[in-house]
């Protein structure tokens, strides 16, 4: 757990609030684990906490590149590989991830006091707004942007000064929050007090507060949400819908700890 540092403090009360998705609103960890050990099991790999580091937060055309160097590819097989874990994770997110803990809640309670939300996401429209739908959260950002709605994602800060600019506020009085050192760069490139809270216990954020989940009390503090305040409408969780294919639009949020199912896609072959 980080302090707040006497250079910069949170906003009070922030002209916005800027939440990543994958891995920060929804637990996306396991299954992205799953895709991963399957994937390199199948090149007779182990899926290692360094191969996680790596590849966390990337844009699916980085981690094709990266998936490519990591499994010893020419890199003209990175835009199949991308293909083929994207392919396995959404396999795996088929079902529906469920809400990071406390993510319900904090946005409800931050919506409940009138601040201005907005989602800003590396990943596929599809894909976020199933997300969305499937932890009860679509009503609540009147303002979602995902890999369709810029050409420099994360670690570039123009998703975040986009919705910045959407929501009519201030970077500089505004708070982001992301679970990934790139979502991190991002925000605070764009200038913005960011908040992290990590998939996995071994990311290291360079944010201005961390945070081991969306309940911390330090954190709901510099929301300007006080502990144990209840959202005044809570919300019923809708079944999960099924999400289409981007390679290009992906990005991949930590993997955890479960084991992995048999293949479920026709990986690439080394020939």
């Amino acid at each position: 757990m980080s302090h707040l540092p006497p250079e910069r403090r949170p906003p009070a009360p922030p002209d916005a609030v800027v939440f990543d998705c994958d891995g920060t609103l929804v637990d996306t960890e396991i299954c992205w684990n799953r895709a991963y050990t399957t994937l390199f099991r199948h090149h007779g790999r182990a899926f290692t906490a360094t191969d996680h580091a790596t590849l966390i937060g990337q844009p699916m055309p980085v981690v094709g590149r990266l998936l490519a160097t990591i499994l010893g590819f020419p890199t003209h097989h990175s835009t199949r590989l991308a293909g083929d874990i994207l392919d396995l994770a959404l396999a795996e997110l088929a079902a529906g991830a469920p809400a990071r803990p406390g993510a319900i809640h904090l946005v409800r309670a931050l919506a409940d006091r009138g601040y201005r939300l907005a989602v800003a996401s590396s990943a596929p429209r599809a894909l976020v707004h199933q997300h969305l739908a499937t932890i009860g959260l679509t009503d609540a950002f009147p303002v979602v942007l995902c890999a369709e709605d810029t050409d420099q994602p994360k670690p570039h800060p123009d998703i975040y000064l986009h919705a910045c600019t959407r929501l009519g506020a201030t970077p500089a009085r505004s708070i982001a929050i992301e679970d990934s050192p790139p979502g991190v760069l991002a925000a605070r490139t764009a200038g913005m007090y960011v908040i992290g809270v990590p998939a996995h216990p071994t990311i290291s954020l360079a944010a201005h507060l961390t945070a081991s989940d969306l309940h911390a009390p330090h954190l709901r503090t510099a929301l300007g949400v006080p502990t144990g305040e209840t959202p005044a409408r809570p919300v019923a969780t809708p079944a999960p819908r099924g999400a289409g294919r981007d390679p290009q639009g992906a990005t991949h949020t930590g993997p955890g700890e479960a084991a992995a199912p048999p293949p479920t896609a026709d990986v690439l072959d080394r020939q």
